[in-house]
């Protein structure tokens, strides 16, 4: 499947079984104009007003006109899809907004240092360290599109959950064994 990435361009995606086909059910429930139309739309009304109003000036039409055409409309996305003009991707902070409200009404209790909301990149960060507990960072960065550098910084915690887990099992065998290690001094 091909997606929009945080690179501004479009990209073969690898996504897992499990999310293709709710994104071909919210596909089919969205019936986009185009193939380029974005997956999560902004319904900002400010946003689709001013869209509107600078697309439909740069095709030549007056202000007045334009007032007019937006009045015949109950929203403007509407009038975007007859001009088939493409609304942008929805900002994360459209998208806190929407979550934020959803898990208020859902009674959803989150608890996290930074939010009491699901927060948008939860399931991007959380595939991340499926991906570096079972396969390591390179797996991982080469899923995410990151370098392996920031995948290491980002997913640190693991690594040193890891290397404590490491060094109880050197404890162990060192007590286990029965041998004396002496420190010395230089």
């Amino acid at each position: 499947m091909d997606v929009y990435r945080k690179k501004q361009q479009w990209d073969a995606a690898s996504l897992p079984d499990p999310v293709i086909s709710p994104l071909r059910s919210y596909r089919q429930l969205m019936d986009p104009p185009t193939e380029r139309w974005p997956v999560f739309p902004t319904f900002d009304q400010r946003t689709l007003a001013e869209l509107v109003r600078e697309e439909l000036a740069d095709r030549g039409e007056q202000s007045e006109t334009i007032d007019k055409r937006r009045v015949e409309y109950a929203r403007d996305l509407l009038l975007a899809l007859d001009e088939d003009t493409r609304p942008q991707s929805i900002m994360t902070d459209g998208a806190r907004s929407i979550l934020q409200r959803l898990s208020e009404a859902a009674k959803i209790a989150i608890d996290h240092p930074k939010h009491d909301y699901l927060a948008p990149h939860g399931g991007r960060r959380g595939m991340g360290e499926v991906l570096v507990r079972a396969f390591g960072y390179t797996v991982a960065a080469r899923y995410l599109d990151n370098s392996e550098d920031m995948v290491r910084e980002r997913y640190s915690h693991i690594e040193a959950g890891e290397l404590g887990d490491v060094a109880t099992e050197a404890l162990d065998r060192v007590d286990n064994s029965g041998q004396n290690f002496e420190t010395k001094e230089m």
